[in-house]
């Protein structure tokens, strides 16, 4: 799930803009902000629990896992249809270029500090993700930052993306970073798109015809700019892991793993809130809630093909049988992608 587009060869940029302490360029391993910690989080599957563990230098990571990593960058790049490489990277210039700001790993457990982090591991089976921060520009704007992601291939559809991507949202101000800029999204990267749309990104513009990608000969696919605001999120907004999260605890009456005080409080909250029936569908008051975004993806189209309905129409029809956040901004993807809107010029 890449997000970004800059050149693995280009110079370290530090961030030199936006609030103190700034990253001594000289330190080759700098501290972390004490707000930013190994971070437990629980997949999709409610029981199986990991750690996003944050590394703020190469040096911290054994080799053989970045020659892990590498080798699933690589694999990425010669898939040629989410990041803009050609040429593959060799182990080397992977570690120099994906943590020479800040970066993090995804692992299997629960993990406590990054020095418990060592070799002897099989990160085949230990390893889900990675994902590093750095200044989108230099300078006067180094407090705009970007973002690069990896999910491993043993972890396909289990969430690690979207866990990845709300720790960012999370870590990313407590660095010093401001607003969030993806430069390059394929707009046939759905699963990416779906993240970002999700998690509150807007489509900030558009590259047309951007990337000469592998599974499309013979044509250019645009590329979606995203960009968010970063900081605390709205206090409307639920995320699918939330959802889930109730779901569990309605049905099993005991905490997800990995739930620290202030999540069972509100948890224990929600309980009063929301229901759940005999065939699993979690409602608030008398709306089934959707935490899935392909599910929301899918309920927004079938709605809309029915009568080919604005964005305001469609959202008001939809909420009166259905509940998850920002209704409007999936309907709003749903629409651009119409092709009978597109036609008649009807597409946001």
């Amino acid at each position: 799930m890449p997000a970004m587009l800059d050149d693995p060869d280009a110079p370290t940029i530090y961030r030199t803009s936006g609030a103190a302490p700034f990253p001594d360029p000289q330190d080759a391993q700098p501290f972390l902000p004490v707000d930013v910690y190994p971070r437990q989080v629980t997949l999709r599957d409610r029981v199986t629990v990991a750690t996003i563990v944050p590394f703020s230098s190469r040096h911290q990571v054994p080799p053989s896992l970045l020659s892990y990593l590498s080798d699933q960058l690589n694999k990425e790049i010669e898939m040629g249809d989410t990041y803009p490489m050609i040429e593959t990277m060799p182990m080397e210039k992977f570690g120099s270029y994906w943590f020479q700001n800040f970066g993090a790993v995804m692992l299997l457990g629960n993990i406590e500090s990054a020095d418990e982090v060592t070799e002897g591991k099989n990160w085949a089976t230990q390893c889900l993700g990675s994902f590093y921060i750095k200044p989108n520009y230099p300078g006067r704007s180094s407090h705009i930052c970007n973002a690069g992601f990896l999910v491993t291939d043993a972890v396909r559809n289990k969430g690690v993306g979207r866990l990845m991507g709300e720790t960012y949202l999370d870590w990313a101000p407590r660095l010093g970073y401001t607003y969030s800029v993806f430069n390059l999204v394929y707009e046939t990267n759905v699963a990416s798109c779906r993240i970002w749309d999700a998690l509150g990104f807007k489509r900030i513009g558009r590259v047309k015809g951007a990337g000469n990608l592998k599974s499309y000969p013979g044509q250019l696919v645009d590329a979606i700019v995203y960009g968010r605001d970063l900081g605390p999120e709205s206090t409307d907004t639920v995320s699918e892991e939330r959802f889930d999260k109730i779901a569990f605890y309605l049905r099993y009456g005991k905490y997800p793993a990995g739930a620290d005080r202030a999540e069972k409080s509100r948890l224990r909250s929600a309980a009063t809130h929301y229901k759940l029936l005999e065939n699993d569908k979690l409602m608030l008051k008398d709306k089934e809630v959707i935490s899935d975004p392909q599910k929301q993806y899918e309920i927004a189209r079938n709605v809309h093909v029915h009568q080919h309905g604005g964005i305001n129409k469609t959202t008001a029809t939809i909420a009166e049988k259905y509940h998850w956040v920002r209704i409007k901004e999936t309907v709003s993807l749903v629409i651009r992608n119409c092709t009978e809107c597109k036609e008649l010029g009807k597409a946001p």
